[in-house]
C-alpha cells in the first residue's frame, strides 16, 4: 500500500468523522468526541470496505442500487448499536438508539453531495 493510499483512508475516516460530529450538533445539539465519532468511522471503513471487497470478488453480483442501500441499514444499524451511549444530549443524558439512528443518518445526508461531486469529477477524469 502506497503512502497515498494510506492518506486517502485517513482523510476519509477523517471526513467522515467530522460529518457525524457535524450530524450530532445538528442533531439537537447532541455531543459527541471526536475519538468515538472516528472509532464509529473506522468501524463503518472496515465493515463496508469489506462488503464491497467481498463483491467485486464475487463477480459483482449485488447490484449498485442494492449496495446502496444494504450500506444505509447497515450504516444506521452499527450508529443507533455504537453510538446510542455514547451521544449525548445537553442534559448529558444518552440519545439512545432512536437517536443515534438518526445521527447517523444525518450524517450520511450529509456526505451524499460530496460523493456525487467526487463521482462526477472521477468520472470525468477517466473520459
Amino acid at each position: 500500500m502506497s503512502s497515498f493510499s494510506f492518506l486517502f483512508l485517513l482523510l476519509i475516516v477523517a471526513l467522515y468523522a467530522g460529518s457525524v460530529k457535524l450530524a450530532a450538533l445538528l442533531y439537537k445539539r447532541a455531543r459527541l468526541s471526536w475519538r468515538d465519532a472516528s472509532i464509529f468511522s473506522l468501524i463503518l471503513l472496515l465493515l463496508l470496505g469489506a462488503g464491497i471487497l467481498l463483491n467485486r470478488l464475487s463477480g459483482d453480483v449485488i447490484p449498485d442500487l442494492v449496495a446502496v442501500a444494504a450500506s444505509v441499514v447497515i450504516q444506521v444499524g452499527i450508529g443507533a448499536w455504537y453510538l446510542a451511549a455514547r451521544a449525548r444530549t445537553l442534559d448529558g443524558k444518552p440519545v439512545g438508539s432512536k437517536g443515534a439512528a438518526m445521527l447517523s443518518l444525518i450524517a450520511y445526508g450529509l456526505l451524499v453531495p460530496l460523493v456525487m461531486v467526487w463521482a462526477v469529477m472521477h468520472s470525468a477524469m477517466m473520459h
